[in-house]
């Protein structure tokens, strides 16, 4: 498993959505021990993404993550079709977004033609599907996948080390 950064594992994550934008599930928790947010992001035909990260001001989130399964059980699958709200990764062309706003567009009308994948006014959601903050889920996902996290977590531990993120614990 090659760990990547935020940037890059959510960029393959969008660039797999676009082959394949049904079928996606987050499940979305807070690992209390390393002070991260966590996101598993996933598809049965893709496989389990790890998105780890933390909030370094108010304009910068930073975070690593990998992909840590080829599959998702059938059993959490399931769980979290039970639990679930909408989620959706937005992409966005700004200077589309505004060029369409100047020539007459309604900022209403880029939305919704983004909610319904019609027309790209600028913005656009390749992925989405059902979420959840279900913690006996993410309890759940955070066990079961823990041989192949393990190497995420020692790596997001270095990284907010490095960038001060523990210095008030100490």
């Amino acid at each position: 498993m090659k760990i990547k950064t935020r940037d890059e594992i959510l960029n393959e994550i969008i660039s797999k959505g676009k082959k394949h934008p049904k079928g996606w599930n987050a499940v979305l928790g807070k690992d209390n021990k390393r002070m991260s947010r966590d996101f598993y992001l996933f598809n049965k035909k893709i496989g389990v993404y790890l998105l780890k990260e933390y909030q370094k001001n108010p304009y910068q989130i930073k975070g690593i993550g990998g992909k840590i399964a080829r599959h998702i059980d059938d059993d959490i699958h399931n769980q979290i079709l039970k639990k679930t709200g909408d989620f959706g990764i937005i992409q966005g062309d700004f200077q589309k977004i505004i060029k369409n706003l100047e020539s007459g567009i309604k900022p209403k009308r880029i939305l919704d033609e983004a909610i319904k994948g019609d027309k790209d006014f600028g913005l656009t959601i390749p992925v989405r599907g059902y979420a959840t903050e279900s913690k006996k889920i993410f309890n759940n996902l955070h066990y079961n996948y823990n041989n192949n996290k393990v190497k995420i977590d020692n790596k997001f531990e270095e990284i907010a080390s490095d960038e001060g993120l523990y210095n008030s614990y100490r």
